[in-house]
């Protein structure tokens, strides 16, 4: 009854702090465990109001879901096989509290540099966080702590033990040397490696009192975790919408500070919200209303369609008790191989799968008949992208593929591709194409960083399908 006092009248104290719209819909987490066996697909949906506050005792018959395979046409779900309210209370949460700990996070919060430590941006925190570790009352939420700076360091995996969090915390350090820089995008990534194998309904909770700032950027050191590679925003993007995990992003300082301009970008796309706090009391009220958000979730399951498409956008529509209505949407991977969808598993599912293997096995080692001139790349399947060109004829030097106008080919309209996000080069002396990416791409359902390409690798960029023609100039020099 006290936390439920103090969440009340902190969030009073704080209204229009928090980066929160008026009534809002958002689908926090989508769980696709049980999309190869079966076809369900599990949504948790967040209603809050205009303070942020969980609506409650809403009906099933007050939402209806849709799907999409390319993002814009959507057709509606029949039936929706479950609908749960307050089902986090009976599974459990799972959180990871990922705390700022760089230089700055030792100053005032005015961002004045000083030798009390009740004044510290990092004493609030710490506050705040023993504040939050004490609204949780069930004995199935587990909590885990790392810190970051120039580096990501995991203090504990999720717990159900709240006193070695909470001892984990109070032994937190000052951070030495190159501790005044901060590896937000970098250390999010690690932080969802770490998440990747929990089931059920999670959430990182990130702390940050200023912008992503990399080390190797200043001081051309290599980085022992990150190396010299800039970690881009897009990489934890991806990463938390495959593995289903909501990302809320705390803002800590003085009003008017400036903040990362992508991680509330980030947060959005994985499903979590962005909250601004100001003071100890703030932070404090920020912790317990992502708890009170999460745990008053409505969950819905339901069986997903056959849309052909390796991503799938989902939405879902809320119409209030007023008979105004809300809806929001999400996306999620359905590069199921299974056919048509089952209440079980079926040997014949099994024997299509290995069929499909053979069959993709032969296609890349198959020449094309009807093959070009010149080398070439070729797009099979646009999936929700936007295509510069059908068919892109390579030279002899270097080619662009990525979301930049002026690259060789353009790709407008998917999150994950970057401006530059894969490079093909060509080789003269072993007259031979490379492809080198940024990060890992798809070649052949094999993620590489670099490969030479063979006549009819099948490369796929986020849902962009596209094929390597060898072209027959080359078979014409070597016979």
């Amino acid at each position: 009854m006290f936390i439920r006092k103090l969440l009340g009248s902190l969030i009073l104290f704080v209204i229009g702090s928090f980066s929160l719209s008026a009534e809002s819909i958002r689908v926090s987490q989508i769980d696709t465990n049980k999309l190869l066996l079966n076809q369900q697909v599990k949504l948790y949906i967040s209603l809050t109001n205009n303070q942020g506050r969980p609506i409650q005792k809403q009906q099933k018959r007050s939402f209806k879901i849709f799907e999409s395979g390319n993002g814009r046409t959507f057709q509606i779900i029949p039936e929706i096989k479950s609908f749960q309210v307050g089902a986090n209370y009976e599974d459990g949460i799972s959180f990871l509290l990922l705390i700022d700990n760089s230089e700055s996070m030792y100053w005032t919060m005015e961002g004045r540099k000083t030798k009390k430590d009740a004044q510290r941006r990092i004493t609030h925190a710490k506050s705040a966080v023993t504040s939050f570790l004490g609204s949780i009352t069930n004995p199935k939420d587990k909590v885990g702590l790392a810190v970051y700076n120039s580096s990501y360091l995991l203090l504990s995996s999720p717990t159900q033990d709240k006193k070695k969090i909470e001892k984990q915390l109070a032994d937190i350090q000052r951070p030495q040397g190159d501790g005044i820089y901060s590896e937000i995008y970098g250390s999010v990534q690690l932080a969802i490696d770490e998440f990747s194998t929990i089931k059920g309904r999670k959430a990182i909770i990130i702390l940050s009192d200023g912008v992503n700032n990399p080390s190797y950027t200043y001081t051309k050191k290599i980085n022992e975790q990150f190396g010299e590679r800039f970690v881009s925003y897009q990489k934890p993007t991806n990463a938390l919408q495959l593995e289903g995990i909501s990302l809320y992003v705390v803002n800590f300082g003085k009003k008017g500070q400036i903040k990362d301009r992508h991680l509330s970008r980030i947060s959005e796309r994985s499903g979590g919200v962005t909250f601004n706090a100001h003071s100890r009391k703030q932070l404090q009220a920020v912790y317990l209303t992502i708890i009170d958000q999460i745990l008053k979730e409505y969950i819905i399951t339901y069986r997903a369609s056959m849309l052909p498409a390796e991503k799938k956008t989902v939405k879902v529509a809320y119409t209030n008790k007023r008979g105004k209505d809300f809806s929001t949407t999400r996306s999620y991977l359905a590069s199921t191989v299974f056919g048509q969808p089952g209440l079980g598993f079926n040997p014949f599912y099994f024997i299509a799968f290995i069929v499909s293997v053979l069959l993709l096995w032969l296609l890349t080692r198959i020449k094309f008949e009807k093959q070009r001139a010149q080398p070439s790349i070729e797009i099979l399947n646009a999936g929700a992208g936007n295509v510069s060109t059908q068919i892109l004829d390579l030279g002899n030097a270097q080619t662009i593929i990525g979301s930049a106008s002026n690259a060789d080919m353009t790709i407008a309209g998917v999150a994950g591709i970057e401006e530059n996000h894969v490079t093909v080069a060509f080789d003269e002396k072993s007259n031979q194409y490379t492809l080198i990416g940024t990060d890992k791409v798809l070649v052949n359902n094999q993620a590489v960083t670099t490969k030479v390409l063979e006549p009819g690798d099948l490369i796929n960029l986020d849902g962009v399908t596209m094929i390597f023609d060898e072209g027959t100039e080359q078979d014409k020099d070597e016979s």
